[in-house]
């Protein structure tokens, strides 16, 4: 079997997607799936990835290859997208270089044993905490960032000593190809395995009975594997994304929050995770905070953001008409450099950058992950009404809350529900491989990167070493009034 099961093929209406399950895999593609995963079985058993050195020298080959084919998927994601190099090397191969450089070094620690105390009962043993793999784990892409996604997942699952199928984006087909040549060239199949295909792919694939799957995607392409995995009750964890809030206090550096805001939520067009959907302005800096966003915009991409290669275009007909449906919920702002007549063109898919106002609460706008360059902008006057706003809000993927008040960004932290909270800076911490990346209530649940992503994809095991010196009477059968008088007192 090949490493690419399937070709590409964009997402149908009955792929995970959708949230509708997909017709019964065929035979020959189950037992594709099921040969497969009896390959990775076996290579698991032989115990060839549970030494910490084969697990640094497989991070150290994932590097190369991420490395060596630079480039070509650089080409791949502007074949896919559009999308240029600058922001693919800084939002999803820096990060995902930094996460395996992270991983070299942790690795060898993580692969040791964590002493701990013992308990009474336990006199004089030796007590121990150790990560076992978790064996055989699936790995799904998000389309917004199909590398870093999935490769930020890889590592750490290879970290952890397992064997990986990996599913790029269908979304993506160039660069699931050069994946698939990329993982070939470095990695047995029986280790890791590039698959493509629709929903029969995953049909197949989910019923030989995975030890994990891990989805990054929307909440119904979520639903979709996760009742894939039920069947075979497969442990299942997901980032499924919400919407992302930046707020600008008054007191804020207003200069520096607008390059910052304006870098996570502009670049290429707003497709990229955890870019913000709605902006908070406190009232009496709105006009400063407006005027320093435009020119920050003219200055990150020129007077016509239409012809900045930085800027892009949205990748899809389906999300051209999205952002067309969010424009119009709002009230529109001046705001983009090429004036009125900067407006969407259907045939270039090109979309403006935009900001509207007077958003209905209930709107969608405010309520999912935008995925374009509509920023919606509310006005508050005290803090507690953006915080009221927020707790209002589905949990949010990310907050980035520009002030220089140390006791009210602490604030803003206790009061929101989100997956990450930065004060003065946005987007950042998907580049920092000490950080999690993770979702909380609706936007998802389990964590990648870092400690967080080996914790996902091991499983902690109690390791206890008896002594032969000395047994407590106490423990043992038959019970006394003197044994109970004695544990009373131990314990009261």
């Amino acid at each position: 079997m090949t490493q690419t099961a399937a070709s590409p093929s964009a997402p149908s209406a009955s792929s995970p997607s959708s949230g509708s399950p997909g017709p019964a895999p065929t035979s020959v593609l189950a037992d594709d799936m099921a040969a497969l995963a009896a390959r990775q079985a076996s290579f698991i058993a032989s115990g060839a990835v549970l030494p910490s050195g084969a697990r640094v020298d497989a991070l150290r080959r994932l590097r190369e290859g991420v490395q060596g084919y630079r480039d070509r998927l650089a080409d791949a994601i502007r074949a896919d997208y559009g999308r240029p190099e600058h922001p693919f090397l800084v939002r999803e191969v820096l990060p995902v270089l930094h996460e395996i450089d992270w991983l070299i070094k942790a690795v060898p620690g993580f692969c040791g044993a964590r002493r701990v105390l013992s308990s009474l009962a336990q006199f004089k043993a030796r007590s121990y905490v150790r990560h076992q793999p978790l064996g055989r784990v699936v790995a799904y892409a998000h389309w917004a960032d199909p590398l870093r996604s999935l490769l930020v997942p890889l590592a750490d699952a290879i970290g952890a000593g397992n064997a990986v199928v990996l599913r790029p984006s269908p979304e993506a087909p160039a660069l699931a190809e050069m994946l698939a040549r990329m993982v070939r060239q470095y990695f047995e199949p029986e280790h890791v395995a590039v698959v493509t295909g629709g929903a029969e792919t995953d049909e197949a694939l989910l019923a030989a009975a995975p030890d994990f799957v891990w989805y990054d995607g929307d909440t119904r392409g979520a639903r979709a594997i996760a009742g894939l995995a039920a069947r075979t009750l497969a442990p299942y964890a997901a980032i499924t994304g919400g919407p992302s809030a930046a707020l600008v206090h008054g007191d804020a550096d207003i200069a520096m929050a607008a390059r910052r805001i304006v870098w996570a939520k502009f670049l290429h067009a707003g497709q990229l995770r955890a870019a913000p959907d709605v902006l908070l302005v406190q009232h009496t800096v709105l006009d400063r905070v407006l005027d320093a966003l435009r020119s920050e915009l003219e200055r990150a991409f020129g007077p016509q953001p239409r012809t900045s290669a930085d800027f892009g275009r949205m990748v899809s007909a389906a999300g051209f008409v999205r952002q067309a449906e969010r424009l119009a919920a709002g009230r529109p702002l001046p705001f983009g450099p090429g004036g009125a007549a900067d407006q969407p063109d259907r045939t270039s898919l090109y979309v403006p950058p935009a900001l509207i106002t007077d958003v209905p609460d209930d709107s969608p706008v405010l309520r999912e992950e935008g995925f374009g360059p509509v920023l919606a902008v509310r006005p508050y006057a005290r803090l507690d009404e953006a915080t009221t706003f927020l707790a209002g809000l589905p949990a949010l993927t990310a907050l980035y809350a520009f002030t220089t008040a140390h006791a009210r960004g602490e604030r803003l932290m206790e009061t929101t529900r989100a997956g990450a909270v930065l004060i003065n800076d946005a987007a950042t911490h998907l580049a920092n491989p000490r950080l999690p990346q993770a979702g909380v209530g609706e936007t998802g649940h389990g964590a990648v990167a870092g400690p967080a992503g080996l914790a996902t994809f091991s499983a902690p095991r109690a390791v206890a070493v008896g002594s032969n010196f000395f047994d407590i009477p106490l423990r043992f059968a038959p019970g006394s009034d003197l044994k109970l008088k004695l544990l009373k007192r131990l314990y009261k």
